[in-house]
């Protein structure tokens, strides 16, 4: 691994007030920490107020999910006064997450850039757009794949007698934090394949500790799925297990030719 030679507190030329090594004062670097949180709560604003247009149709598509995973045994209801207000809220802020991603992670890199050379920024910044499909792809397929199953076996389960009258604040309490988790997961490749582009780990150290890699998958699979049976935590882990053995095969043929790989 090579090693590049930076001067703590060297002042970047082209951004005075700025820090090209490794150090900064804590006051600047929390000042900076604070800046990047703003950029990105106003992206996700922004994003919320766009996603809230939508807003209608995606709850239409949620109760058309239900309706076919239950064959129309399940209703959603309103309990509350503020319970259909707070669940267009969750929905939306859901849509503001995924449409501000880019900015997320771009304000991230652009938080710990002054510790990385040139190079390395310009891998992390063409990852970003790869970021953003990924994450639309696990929404996607937590709604189609994941949801599907999770609902059709939790509002089946037991009795047929038994009604199922669920709560929409529950439901997209439940709905969201699913497709939140699963969309964050789907981002294993470009995480993989980015730290062993930077050098932090090789695609070799990644492979020996493959059956380390799958038990905290499996864990996190479970952690995430809400339901009791294998079949649906299986439909998340194996989807991940996959795309961390993606990264590591990107990872080879991005560092193809150096000497760690």
């Amino acid at each position: 691994m090579t090693t590049t030679n930076r001067n703590p507190q060297q002042v970047d030329p082209k951004h005075p007030g700025q820090y090209s090594g490794d150090e900064m004062p804590l006051v600047e670097h929390l000042a900076e920490l604070r800046s990047r949180l703003i950029k990105c709560l106003i992206g996700v604003v922004l994003g919320m107020v766009l996603g809230f247009y939508f807003v209608d149709d995606i709850f239409r598509a949620l109760y058309n999910l239900i309706e076919a995973a239950t064959a129309g045994r399940a209703t959603i209801q309103q309990i509350g006064p503020t319970e259909t207000f707070t669940a267009y809220i969750k929905v939306s802020f859901l849509a503001g997450v995924a449409l501000a991603m880019p900015v997320i992670v771009y304000q991230l890199v652009a938080f710990i850039s002054p510790g990385l050379t040139r190079s390395e920024r310009g891998y992390v910044l063409r990852a970003l757009p790869f970021i953003s499909i990924l994450f639309f792809a696990g929404l996607a397929f937590a709604y189609f794949i994941v949801l599907r199953s999770a609902l059709g076996f939790l509002l089946t389960f037991g009795l047929p007698e038994i009604e199922r009258n669920l709560r929409i604040s529950d439901t997209i309490s439940f709905v969201t934090n699913l497709m939140i988790w699963v969309g964050v997961s789907f981002e294993m490749p470009v995480v993989v394949y980015t730290l062993i582009k930077l050098r932090i780990v090789t695609a070799n150290q990644l492979a020996a500790w493959r059956r380390y890699a799958l038990i905290l998958i499996v864990v996190a699979a479970a952690i995430i799925t809400p339901t009791p049976d294998p079949l649906n935590m299986l439909l998340v882990a194996v989807p991940m297990y996959l795309l961390f053995e993606l990264g590591i095969i990107l990872g080879r043929i991005g560092t193809r030719g150096s000497n760690r790989v």
